[in-house]
């Protein structure tokens, strides 16, 4: 096949987004596919190159005809941008399919001006539809102009694609209920993981708690830092590690606390790793806690921990339930629920049999379920099937 993924978010730039395109494109073109990639550029100019069978574009994307540019406007500009690269491929070497994610509308000016008879047939996998976010973390701010114009991109997208398919049954609900998704089955599917990267170091030293992800009050690291300075007798050398790129006032704000507890040394931030550097902090770690106050997902850093062989504990809030088995894989705590939090951290930091039988259960579980080369394939098969639908 002839495929063509577009994403904003593409290594190196970090975020779940970029981590499953670049493990859809590379993992296709692996298996003999022609795969064409178009996202933001990392300089402001365009470029392209190849690497490793994939051909990379990069688009600075194209402002909206007004000053200066709001983010709803920038979304719509570099939604043409996407239409005018994926126009050229599609007139030019040819697309057999088109794999876009939800999030941001970026295929909305190409689904709104293809023709349906010379256009290839689209994809969209849902990740975590804009609506979710406005109504559980309030952001954007519902009626704002970015709440109307992104949400109504989203639905566009939703509705004009061929086939739509899920990283949670979560997502396809709420895009369900909010953007007239089919009412049918939606297959959850994801890129999985890379069970040899991400696998247990045998007789590594497991200690502290990590977090990995945007620092942000949303994803309850506020909340996490609270729980860990709250663990009595904690073990030695207890830190809570934030990987990923920081909000600046919730990071001061951490800063700020652990300070006020007299326990600066307990938080330790760092910046975001690459995807290569990740499998060695995850799999050292005796607990990776993602406690956001709600997550469409689950993100793959779930199931990337699980691999590792490391007991997860997250929050009842979105689609992170639908890997995270309490009291088997890791531990479900209410969301900004912190002494029940602390609670959690408590059972696994002071009983390491227990952690280590959940994290056994949790790498059984990726063997069994999230597989990257099992995943692929059953992606290969849906795209497969859409272009024989579009044949027909």
């Amino acid at each position: 096949m002839r495929i063509a993924f577009a994403a904003q978010q593409f290594p190196p730039s970090a975020g779940g987004i970029s981590t499953q395109t670049a493990a859809k494109a590379y993992g296709l073109a692996a298996l003999g596919h022609e795969v064409h990639v178009v996202t933001h550029s990392l300089d402001g100019n365009r470029s392209e190159r190849y690497r490793d069978g994939v051909h990379v574009i990069r688009i600075p994307g194209a402002g909206f005809p007004a000053r200066p540019y709001t983010e709803a406007g920038r979304w719509l500009g570099y939604s043409v941008a996407v239409a005018a690269e994926l126009t050229a491929l599609a007139d030019g070497p040819g697309l057999d399919v088109v794999d876009l994610p939800d999030y941001g509308g970026e295929g909305y000016a190409y689904l709104a001006g293809r023709e349906p008879r010379d256009r290839a047939p689209v994809t969209v996998q849902l990740h975590g539809p804009l609506v979710m976010l406005a109504h559980t973390i309030g952001w954007p701010e519902p009626g704002s102009t970015l709440h109307e114009i992104g949400i109504g991109m989203e639905r566009a997208c939703v509705r004009l694609a061929e086939r739509i398919y899920s990283s949670s049954s979560c997502s396809a609900d709420w895009c369900r209920r909010h953007y007239g998704a089919p009412t049918g089955p939606v297959p959850t599917l994801h890129t999985g993981v890379d069970i040899d990267r991400f696998r247990p170091v045998h007789g590594a030293e497991r200690h502290g708690v990590v977090f990995v992800g945007r620092i942000a009050e949303s994803k309850g690291v506020l909340d996490l830092l609270d729980a860990v300075l709250a663990v009595t007798d904690p073990p030695p050398r207890l830190r809570l590690t934030a990987v990923g790129p920081g909000e600046p006032d919730t990071v001061r704000r951490l800063v700020a606390r652990a300070a006020a507890a007299g326990r600066p040394d307990v938080l330790e931030l760092r910046r975001p790793l690459d995807h290569d550097e990740l499998p060695a902090v995850l799999a050292r770690a005796a607990v990776v806690a993602l406690p956001s106050h709600y997550e469409g997902g689950p993100g793959l850093v779930y199931l990337e921990a699980m691999a590792c062989g490391v007991p997860v504990v997250a929050t009842a809030a979105g689609g992170a339930v639908e890997v995270v088995q309490h009291g088997h894989t890791g531990l479900v705590v209410p969301p900004g629920d912190v002494p029940a939090l602390t609670g959690a951290l408590q059972a696994l930091l002071t009983d390491p049999p227990r952690a280590a039988r959940m994290g056994h259960e949790a790498r059984a579980y990726v063997e069994r379920n999230a597989d990257r080369r099992r995943c692929l394939r059953r992606l290969e098969s849906l795209l497969q099937e859409v272009v024989e639908d579009g044949h027909r």
